[in-house]
């Protein structure tokens, strides 16, 4: 019987957390969290400061996935599949960096 009720419980299969610094010279700093439901949904927050420009792209694994727009440096977005969103799949290992111009400038 306990068994019935926790699997009805909505369940996290992942919850990972990426920390980004600047490379080659470039300023800033993030943090992306995701976190993957047994039901299938999946959340991604992004949060960048310190970064110049007006956007930003997200590529995971060497794959373009997001391009977020930039206010004074800093963004902080929601990606969640329960408002119909499109979120990338994050797994452990996964590489993920922080691009603009084609340059990786948060890794």
């Amino acid at each position: 019987m306990l068994d019935v009720i926790l699997n009805a419980l909505p369940r996290k299969l992942t919850s990972l957390e990426v920390k980004l610094h600047g490379v080659s010279g470039f300023t800033g700093r993030g943090e992306i969290d995701f976190t993957a439901w047994k039901s299938g949904a999946k959340v991604m927050k992004v949060g960048l400061r310190g970064v110049a420009g007006r956007s930003a792209e997200i590529f995971i694994d060497d794959l373009f996935s997001l391009q977020i727009e930039l206010d004074n440096g800093r963004v902080d977005h929601l990606l969640t599949t329960r408002k119909g969103g499109d979120v990338p799949n994050l797994t452990e290992g996964a590489r993920v960096d922080i691009r603009q111009n084609g340059e990786i400038i948060l890794e």
